[in-house]
């Protein structure tokens, strides 16, 4: 999560469960035996400026059987026929940095009133956030640490959702791994704490910590920006040898024992979580002089690392802290963001409309801080440094799904093509999470992960937003099915409302 956002999203909008009666979730279809053609469909493989016009997709086991030139004459056999007439299919997007709030995040809050709140057993709230992802064309969400109990439960959704009991994305989660801050303190006030598993000071602790993660099922390592010289190289390394990618934070700048950015750069991380950890380190090295945009985008390419430029998260803030409101949420989706995320996103909860916030050192660079990164991720693509959509969802005035396409007009804005803006919300975040199970191109034999459009993307990036519905491990959810699901909960949220009203007085 970025340096800015230090709230808790973890306890965020996860207590849908609140002294309800329970239900059970919507059953998903079985996984292996659908079978469906999308009929006289645009096709936009995204893998390269090709777009196939009048095609037949035919799905089989939750892949992409055959891609069928006009005219192709339809079997019974073929399966249940989807109207692609007018329709665009391109890949699904994938949220690459997402902190996805989930009922284990309500039992391991640190606030009594909410851990004390009882959650019923249909994982109704979890549901939501999974189908309102969905909902907004997002078939994969790669989840960026969290609590313990947030966790096992994310775990728990991602097998329940591949076996196909759970409907929602493909999830990816990661295990986040930090020592404790007084380590890397230029000015520490007092003792560093003795090296831990949990928060290592020293590479032994921080091998240890990527083997039990990865014991533990993780999908990833999240390093975080306060391990120390020693612990950070050790934990990068083990993950490498362990065969798990790493996505995070850059280590800290400026004491003793932290990194510097020759070091930074010679143990790379498989993928920068954020444009923004770049600009820390010119805002700590030159104060955002420009000449560092070329210099940080050049030892990016060399170190082989992508890039999660998260851009719509920094705007979020600058936005908060210039007008002390949070921003809008587009369109229909502010109907969407139910009662407990907006009581976490409005004073005392939302941090960033506080005047402690405000006071920070630094806080009157935070404009000059967004524009630098937007300019640096510009320069990151021109060198050919792979970039993929994350949202660092639910940061306050961000909702699950629809925040992805923020993102990806965020990437068009600043000059990518629509083509390139579909890539990086799909083929590119494939091939970091999940290289060994195809490109995540609209191709013969890729998974069926794929979004049906309603108007062209290539001729306005806005158009990811008018979704028709989604293929997800090969099974068909258009868009009246997942507001029917949704639908099936509206009393569910509304006697949420009714119970934090007090809450809010």
């Amino acid at each position: 999560m970025s340096k800015w956002v230090r709230i808790g999203v973890s306890s965020l909008v996860g207590l849908l469960g609140i002294g309800l009666a329970a239900a059970p979730p919507a059953a998903a279809a079985p996984r292996d035996e659908a079978r469906w053609a999308i009929r006289d469909v645009t096709v936009i493989p995204a893998d390269n400026d090709e777009v196939l016009r009048h095609r037949t997709v035919l799905i089989r086991d939750g892949r992409i059987a055959r891609i069928l030139d006009a005219g192709a004459v339809l079997r019974p056999q073929d399966g249940e026929v989807v109207d692609g007439r007018g329709k665009y299919l391109v890949p699904g997007f994938v949220d690459a940095h997402v902190h996805l709030a989930n009922e284990g995040a309500i039992r391991a809050s640190k606030d009594p009133v909410l851990a004390g709140l009882p959650l019923d057993q249909g994982h109704r709230y979890d549901r939501r956030i999974l189908l309102n992802l969905l909902r907004a064309g997002v078939t994969g969400a790669a989840n960026l640490g969290g609590s313990a109990a947030s966790d096992d439960n994310l775990l728990w959704l991602r097998d329940e959702i591949a076996a196909g009991r759970m409907p929602g994305p493909r999830l990816y989660v990661g295990k986040r791994i930090n020592g404790p801050r007084a380590a890397v303190a230029a000015k520490p006030d007092g003792a560093v704490p003795a090296s831990t598993v949990d928060a290592p000071t020293t590479a032994a602790d921080g091998i240890a910590a990527v083997r039990r993660a990865r014991e533990r099922g993780y999908d990833f390592i999240k390093p975080y920006q306060f391990l120390n010289r020693e612990a950070y190289r050790a934990v990068v390394e083990e993950a490498q040898r362990q065969g798990l990618i790493t996505t995070g934070h850059l280590p800290e700048l400026g004491c003793a024992d932290c990194a510097d950015r020759a070091f930074a750069f010679a143990h790379p991380l498989s993928n920068i979580a954020h444009s923004e950890e770049l600009a820390r380190y010119a805002r700590v090295g030159s104060g955002l002089a420009p000449a560092d945009i070329d210099a940080l985008a050049q030892a990016v390419a060399v170190s082989g690392a992508s890039v999660t430029p998260t851009l719509v998260t920094l705007k979020t803030i600058v936005a908060m802290y210039v007008q002390r409101a949070v921003p809008a949420v587009p369109g229909d989706w502010a109907q969407r963001v139910d009662p407990v995320t907006r009581r976490e996103w409005s004073p005392p909860a939302n941090r960033y409309l506080s005047e402690a916030f405000r006071a920070q050192d630094g806080a009157d660079s935070f404009s000059a801080g967004y524009d630098f990164a937007r300019v640096l991720t510009r320069q990151l693509w021109k060198r050919g440094v792979p970039l993929t959509v994350g949202t660092d969802a639910a940061l306050p005035g961000l909702a699950f799904g629809v925040s992805v396409q923020q993102e990806m007009i965020e990437l068009r804005e600043i000059g990518l093509s629509p083509v390139e803006v579909l890539r990086a919300a799909s083929i590119n975040a494939h091939r970091l999470f999940d290289p060994e199970r195809g490109r995540g191109a609209v191709r013969e034999g890729e998974r069926a992960d794929l979004v049906l459009l309603d108007a062209d993307p290539l001729a306005d990036i806005h158009n990811v937003a008018r979704v028709a519905g989604v293929f997800v491990r090969g099974q068909w959810w258009p868009q009246a099915r997942i507001e029917a699901a949704l639908a099936e909960d509206a009393a569910f949220e509304r006697g949420l409302a009714e119970r934090l009203a007090p809450q809010a007085e």
